[in-house]
């Protein structure tokens, strides 16, 4: 990776299925384009690759140039009726100090990264020692270990190996007993269609496992936006599974044929039939209980070149995610004002660069946000997720946000 980690996540590009006419409005390469993912997020899918390994907190603060601390304090706490839920990227340092942790109901600390070989890690990063566990632990913030796998590969190399998911299993409950922990968040992406019977009979396992050791544990399961080769067999695990968390964002992205929003809220004929809609819809009719989903949301965005100044705008090169501290950054040095999508309830700002090359970036606000969490109110979901915290920086309109929605006077 180049200078400093913006995401810790380096650019991903992918092979994309040759583009097709573009159409004015109708978008129908998109809605495919998410879908040959096979449940990979664009996002996060490159974590593995990351060739900065650094030892403490203070190592990654100085990468980050995390110099100070903002730390957020509204007055309210987190409302019982809804589960606030966010994940900390190892990659961010100590900017668990700026979180105001009496308005979540859990975090998951992202991760342990399986060896696929051996069931044991690659690296679990800061988990044994980071302050992040306490500071949540005082305000009744439940702890959570998220444990990752991405690609086809590693997926099936690890779900063909029993001794391998024995190691993990055992690995798990020794690091969650050293925390006293609250239980895990079982990431695995790009699991293949022909790896559905072995995924769900692993899931099974550790669930039972787990909770033989702690009963007091929570099993938790990331979803895909789009779950393209109906990996999740609902119906199967859902006993095991306390709740889950689908991974609302990546809608639009590095394979995109057009620039558009990274978590529309709804089908459309402009961005097309997959959305925040749709996916949870889905999810719910595959047998999952609103009152056991979390939907995550994005606090980062992406930015496009494309052809055109117009939305939406066929793409000539994806450019980068950015975080929304780094959003808001670009767009007041630019001095520009985003304009809100209505059929998305995304934001959005489109720009000429000093090249003279037309930029689109697209994102989520405060108040696209607030569209987001009220439907997802309407749905008696459980609540809702954050990818990822401490990319607002100091930013304090979202913790304000998730307070107003969700929280209430201490």
């Amino acid at each position: 990776m180049k200078n400093k980690i913006l995401l810790l996540l380096p650019l991903i590009l992918i092979s994309c299925a040759t583009d097709q006419k573009n159409k004015k409005i109708v978008i129908t390469p998109d809605t495919t384009d998410i879908t040959k993912s096979y449940g990979t997020s664009d996002f996060r899918k490159n974590i593995k690759s990351s060739d900065i390994n650094l030892k403490t907190e203070a190592q990654w603060d100085s990468v980050n140039e995390l110099k100070k601390h903002y730390k957020h304090e509204s007055g309210y706490r987190r409302h019982k009726d809804y589960k606030t839920f966010g994940w900390h990227m190892y990659s961010e340092g100590s900017a668990y100090k700026n979180y105001d942790f009496s308005l979540l109901w859990g975090i998951s600390y992202f991760s342990y990264t399986i060896n696929p070989r051996t069931g044991s890690y690659h690296e679990i990063h800061q988990w044994k020692t980071t302050n992040l566990v306490d500071s949540a632990k005082a305000n009744n913030c439940k702890v959570f270990l998220s444990v990752t796998n991405f690609g086809a590969k590693n997926n099936a190399t690890f779900l063909a190996n029993p001794k391998a998911q024995e190691t993990l299993i055992d690995s798990v409950s020794a690091l969650l007993k050293l925390r006293d922990a609250d239980g895990v968040n079982i990431d695995f992406e790009g699991v293949s269609k022909k790896n559905k019977q072995e995924f769900s009979n692993f899931l099974v396992n550790l669930s039972t496992k787990l909770r033989n050791d702690n009963s007091k544990y929570q099993i938790s399961l990331a979803l895909y936006a789009v779950d393209g080769n109906r990996i999740f067999d609902i119906k199967t695990i859902d006993p095991y599974i306390n709740f889950y968390t689908m991974m609302g964002y990546d809608y639009y992205g590095s394979f995109s044929h057009h620039a558009g929003p990274i978590a529309p809220l709804k089908s459309s004929t402009t961005w097309g039939k997959n959305s925040l809609e749709h996916s949870v819809n889905y999810y719910i009719e595959q047998g999952v209980q609103p009152s056991k989903l979390i939907v995550g949301l994005p606090y980062y965005g992406g930015e496009w070149q494309t052809n055109t100044e117009s939305i939406p705008g066929k793409v000539i090169k994806f450019t980068n995610h950015y975080t929304y501290d780094q959003i808001k950054k670009k767009i007041n040095s630019l001095r520009l004002t985003p304009t809100y999508d209505a059929n998305s309830a995304t934001a959005y700002v489109v720009y000429k660069d000093t090249q003279g090359k037309d930029k689109q970036i697209w994102f989520d606000d405060s108040l696209s946000l607030s569209s987001k969490y009220d439907w997802m109110k309407s749905k008696n979901i459980a609540g809702i997720g954050i990818w990822a915290l401490g990319y607002d920086r100091e930013n304090k309109e979202l913790w304000e946000l998730l307070a107003d929605k969700f929280g209430q006077e201490k």
